[in-house]
């Protein structure tokens, strides 16, 4: 064989070895575009996650809840049913719900001239039973959000 047919030969490779190595490329930055998509996703699902905890958390500490912070919750989850699904964004509604009625309860508690009686000792059950509710909802949360944070994908 000559030198000539070696050239040709080779010449005539080269268009196959381009494209496998340009098709090998072009799948490792597809995978790398999807890895790089599920980080994105993880730490976005992983602040809403935060930010239900941190709620949850601040109830626990103080018994009560603020409007502000109600409406800075909401704020911080306002993309869960896009992220995460319309399971966990009702479940962040009930979470915001759920902390508009422990603040109206301790309002009228603590900040109006509710007399002692039978609304008073119904109001002080109703908010004891809200606090009970949201001291549970640490491991309802770890539960429901656990598969959306889950590495092993």
């Amino acid at each position: 064989m000559a030198v000539k047919d070696i050239i040709t030969l080779l010449s005539a490779a080269l268009a196959p070895i381009t494209a496998v190595v340009a098709l090998g490329i072009a799948y490792r930055q597809y995978r790398l575009d999807h890895i790089r998509l599920r980080q994105s996703l993880y730490e976005r699902r992983l602040a809403i996650f935060n930010s239900a905890m941190e709620l949850l958390s601040h109830i626990m500490r103080q018994g009560d809840v603020k409007t502000e912070q109600l409406f800075k919750f909401l704020a911080e989850t306002n993309q869960s049913y896009f992220l995460l699904g319309e399971e966990i964004s009702e479940y962040l509604t009930e979470l915001y719900k759920k902390g508009v009625d422990l603040s109206t309860t301790n309002e009228r508690l603590h900040h109006s001239n509710l007399p002692k009686g039978e609304e008073r000792t119904r109001l002080a059950h109703e908010n004891g039973e809200l606090l009970k509710w949201f001291g549970n909802q640490f491991a309802v949360a770890r539960q429901k959000f656990a598969k959306h944070l889950a590495l092993d994908k």
